[in-house]
């Protein structure tokens, strides 16, 4: 992921030689908004997979254990949806194969009465 900040001060180095940078506090903010899904996925998710007494209070939280179980259900109701659609789709691709097939069947019937057995049709 790629963020642009604007840096104020570069202030040195911790122990880990990792750079210690002063940032704009509206450009951060404005970095993480636009980057909503990669702070929860990667940060607070991470950080929260680390702490279960934490995420164990969270979760005793019933609002949050609601939004997250509603959020759980839209996700199976849609691949449940998509599944009926797939479904659908396969059975509707059967018949037109079953109805094609029985096309061919009745005009090779047709041709055979009339090429064969000599069977005018009827007018």
């Amino acid at each position: 992921m790629r963020l642009h900040l604007k840096i104020n001060d570069v202030e040195g180095q911790d122990e880990q030689k990792r750079h210690i940078l002063l940032v704009d506090d509206e450009s951060l903010r404005d970095a993480l908004q636009e980057h909503e899904g990669w702070l929860l996925q990667e940060v607070v998710k991470t950080w929260l997979m680390k702490r279960p007494s934490l995420m164990s209070q969270i979760l005793d939280d019933p609002d949050l254990r609601n939004t997250i179980y509603n959020q759980e259900k839209a996700r199976r109701e849609a691949r449940s949806e998509q599944r009926q659609r797939h479904k659908q789709f396969e059975i509707d691709r059967i018949r037109r194969q079953e109805r094609h097939q029985a096309s061919i069947a009745t005009r090779k019937a047709l041709d055979f009465y009339h090429d064969v057995l000599g069977i005018e049709k009827e007018e």
